[in-house]
């Protein structure tokens, strides 16, 4: 025969002392009826909450008459108004309603209407299976010796008073003061007082003693008081503990694994887990317009029905190019076949499956079947994980599974119920709805060690010595019902036992009273800042206490000597900023080793510390894959755009207008392989923006080029030189050759026509003198240079004639070769200071010394742009006094 004790709140908590205790259980209510099925036999195949709302909201859509209350809003939220309606009529069952439909009450005739429809077509609710439990419990018997019944008899519902009605119940226990030593014991006085409140008493206010028993501390910021916690945790790690914590526990635990010390299980179950983000993404991407931040989001998530590097790649492809189809899209497809073997074609016809589907506009919705085939696939993924042999992913693979099944099941239901399409915002309160709470975090799982631990302040039913209560902050009270005075008398009158709101604050109040009165040595009450809504007992309590003593956690921390288990540890300032760093001389060498394009001879001249520690020091930034900023967006689709113009042997022979027309024809399908993001709800003004900047770009570029005579245009020329400096390569964006052996390399830039202006007039382009001294070794002869800035549709060659109607930016007596020679001045000088073991960190805050000045007849030094420099953190923080 087996013992029970069954409290209201003891479903997933630990407010109780584990024993070997043979025979006794200790349940809330989902446990203590799991058990009583068990033993009647009434095991059934579960079915989720979301499944329920589909059965239900057939049944509302059946009984629709053009007049039912809840039309109106069940034709603008079908799930949302089925999930709300079904809530009242399971609260309504549990408390002893059996469908009989009130008198003059229109709304519960309506919802009696739809209950007489449902019968047989509803899983049942909590309040059903308690009742057909009840009527079982008259037939056979069940192997329970008693029922303690931890809460009141009056505080349970009907249906739970129907099922003890025959089972053996004992009376609940009477809460006494558990506070061990003599009467004087602060915490006895504070129990005896919360106990005569508990009964209706107007106690005295107690006066403040301070005898170690009772501790108040309060924190500026949660994360200081978590450290607290876990400090006190770590110097008494054997005491009968119970923590009490309502909400944001998880940040204790993070506290108590910093100090070493057991995770207590306070984390909360969250529908953001990783296994429960997959099939949300995933059915996303079946809406058209595409949304490329969930495509991104779908394609760097840890867990995936596509193999990781397949992610990671096209990842990468949509960082640079956001859009599906194109050369980028075949080129990383290609990749990814290569690097997979014999498993390549299988993995590209999975990517075609999940990314190259059909999409649906939003408008018209989606098929069901398309929808169903979707949640089906991601549920055999997750299934092939259940057998994972790592615990951690195994669970994850669990919830994500029935997630999916229960989506899949949800949608089949509605295909039974003849339903076709479904809608965006229907099918995210279906996910949401199969998700419910989510799942715990198995990492974050108590460990060995841990002591007892209650989110619910009422599930603590045992004393322990040492009672810690997290963050008193503000919790939500018993809302009030949703019906009206009238409705619930009526509902009185068909047995619906409906308890009132005044009762049930009552029992909530006194749950929270449990903790104070379970404190058998200590009790600690942890408070919000100053300004933050404090909990409800922590109100009654200041009301009961005559000033009482208030700690600063972080006064504490700062203060406490290292018997107190927190050691101070000595200060030590991060490294600070210096304008040079010194390296052993000859550490670096090798020149030839290292990368001479444009971009490394920038960071050499400029900033050689950067260059040290991206080349010879082979650091790289993190790669943090997201979409690219506008700028750069529109840059790269502007430039594909003259690219594709010019790749066109007969284009240089167009007009404008013929020029605009390509470009009117052609911009859509550059958009959809490289800029799809732009076709995202609420990006179509960019997007006409877009066309109208790049358009008439277009236009005057053609025509600087044909008022230039030019003969050949190669957009993203390749080029490559052996210099002094090394070997250079690099594409420029367009190479013009002119009538004879003349010729121009344009470099586009999207926007900045005032900053390139003054560049050029500093004789500071060093990336033009770059592919002019290029094209200069191959052909013997210095080309001339421009700029092209795309947004303004400004040209600026750095010479007359060239370019008819261009507005040059001259300065007498230089020319591109006197800038490639400042180059090289600048070059030899960096690197005589490099060999020396000599870098310099060009930063904003430094100040430059004497050997930032270079020699006459080099570059002028500019400050670079911190914004793109991905070291400046290890630069150092401050500066150097």
């Amino acid at each position: 025969m087996q013992r029970v004790r069954f409290g209201l709140s003891l479903d997933g908590e630990r407010g109780w002392h584990s024993r070997d205790a043979l025979g006794e259980s200790t349940v809330g209510p989902l446990g203590f009826l799991t058990l009583l099925e068990t033993q009647l036999g009434l095991t059934r195949l579960a079915v989720s909450e979301s499944e329920r709302v589909v059965q239900w909201r057939a049944c509302l859509s059946a009984c629709r008459t053009g007049g039912r209350f809840y039309e109106r809003s069940f034709q603008t939220d079908e799930l949302g108004t089925a999930a709300t309606l079904l809530r009242w009529r399971d609260t309504w069952i549990e408390h002893g309603w059996r469908g009989a439909p009130p008198a003059g009450a229109t709304r519960l005739a309506d919802l009696a209407a739809v209950e007489s429809a449902a019968r047989g077509k509803l899983a049942p609710c909590l309040g059903e299976r308690l009742w057909e439990a009840a009527a079982m419990l008259t037939q056979r018997p069940v192997q329970i010796e008693v029922v303690e019944l931890l809460d009141p008899i009056e505080g349970f519902s009907h249906a739970w008073r129907a099922v003890f009605s025959r089972l053996p119940c004992v009376k609940p226990p009477v809460s006494e003061p558990v506070a061990c030593g003599d009467d004087g014991s602060f915490l006895r006085d504070l129990q005896e007082h919360v106990r005569a409140l508990g009964k209706g008493g107007r106690p005295e206010k107690l006066q403040w003693h301070e005898d170690g028993s009772v501790r108040i501390v309060r924190a500026e910021t949660e994360l200081a008081a978590a450290e607290w916690v876990a400090a006190e945790i770590q110097r008494r790690p054997q005491d009968d503990r119970l923590i009490v914590s309502e909400h944001d526990g998880a940040l204790v635990d993070a506290a108590a694994m910093a100090f070493d010390q057991p995770l207590q299980g306070l984390s909360d179950p969250s529908a953001f887990r990783p296994s429960l983000q997959v099939l949300p993404l995933a059915l996303r991407l079946i809406w058209d317009p595409l949304d490329f931040r969930a495509l991104m989001q779908f394609l760097t998530h840890p867990i995936g029905p596509l193999p990781r590097y397949a992610r990671s790649r096209l990842a990468q492809k949509m960082a640079s190019t956001p859009g599906l189809g194109g050369a980028s899209w075949s080129s990383a497809l290609s990749d990814i076949e290569a690097h997979y073997g014999t498993r390549g074609p299988q993995v590209v016809q999975d990517i075609a499956l999940w990314l190259e589907h059909p999409r649906f506009p939003t408008a018209q919705q989606a098929p069901l079947s398309a929808v169903v085939d979707r949640a089906r696939r991601l549920a055999e993924f997750f299934q092939q994980r259940l057998v994972d042999e790592n615990d951690i992913q195994r669970v994850g693979a669990v919830a994500g599974f029935r997630q999916c099944q229960s989506v899949q099941h949800s949608l089949e239901a509605l295909i039974e119920q003849r339903e076709e399409r479904i809608g965006p915002e229907a099918l995210d309160k279906l996910v949401s709805q199969a998700t419910a709470a989510g799942t715990d975090n198995p990492l974050m799982r108590a460990q060995a060690g841990a002591g007892g631990q209650v989110k619910d302040p009422a599930a603590a039913i045992e004393p322990f010595d040492d009672v810690l209560w997290w963050s008193m902050r503000a919790v939500p009270l018993i809302p009030a019902y949703p019906w009206s005075r009238s409705e619930r008398e009526a509902l009185a009158t068909v047995g619906v036992e409906l308890p009132d709101t005044a009762r049930l604050l009552e029992r909530q109040a006194r749950g929270w009273c449990c903790p104070i009165l379970q404190a058998r040595k200590h009790l600690t009450l942890i408070l919000p800042a100053e300004g933050e809504e404090f909990h409800p007992m922590w109100l009654t309590l200041a009301a009961i206490l005559d000033r009482p003593f208030i700690e600063s956690v972080e006064s504490v921390l700062q203060s406490a000597a290292p018997t107190q288990g927190i050691a101070e540890v000595p200060y030590r300032p991060l490294p600070a900023r210096r304008r040079w760093w010194q390296v052993p001389r000859g550490a670096i060498r090798g020149w030839q080793k290292y990368d001479a394009s444009y971009s490394s001879l920038q960071s050499f001249i400029y900033n050689p510390y950067q260059w040290a520690l991206s080349y010879p020091g082979q650091l790289k930034a993190s790669a943090l894959l997201t979409l690219p900023s506008d700028s750069q967006l529109y840059g790269s689709l502007a430039h594909r755009a003259v690219e594709r113009l010019y790749r066109q042997p007969e284009a240089l022979g167009w007009s404008v207008e013929q020029v605009r027309a390509w470009f009117d024809t052609t911009l859509d399908g550059i958009l959809i392989e490289e800029g799809a993001v732009l076709f995202m709800p609420g990006r179509s003004a960019d997007r006409e923006t877009l066309r109208q900047r790049v358009r008439r770009a277009l236009g005057e570029l053609h025509r600087h080029l044909q008022a230039a005579g030019a003969q050949r245009v190669e957009p993203e020329k390749a080029l490559k030189a052996d210099t002094p400096l090394g070997t250079l390569a690099g594409d420029t964006d367009l190479l013009v050759s002119l009538t004879g052996n003349d010729q121009v390399v344009i470099d586009m830039k999207w926007s900045g026509t005032r900053w390139h202006r003054d560049h050029l007039k500093a004789q500071s382009h060093i990336q033009l003198a770059i592919y002019a001294r290029m094209v200069e070794r191959n052909t013997s002869n210095w080309p001339a240079v421009a700029y092209f800035i795309l947004r303004d549709a400004q040209l600026l060659p750095t010479a007359a004639g060239v370019f008819p109607g261009a507005s040059p930016v001259i300065v007498p007596g230089s020319s591109t070769a006197l800038v490639w020679a400042k180059l090289e001045t600048t070059w030899r000088w960096r690197r005589e200071q490099i060999e020396a073991g000599n870098l310099e960190l060009a930063l904003e805050d430094l100040e430059p010394t004497p050997e930032s000045v270079p020699p006459a007849q080099a570059l002028t030094m500019e400050p670079p742009n911190e914004r793109f420099n991905p070291f400046v953190y290890l630069a150092g923080w401050g500066v150097d006094a």
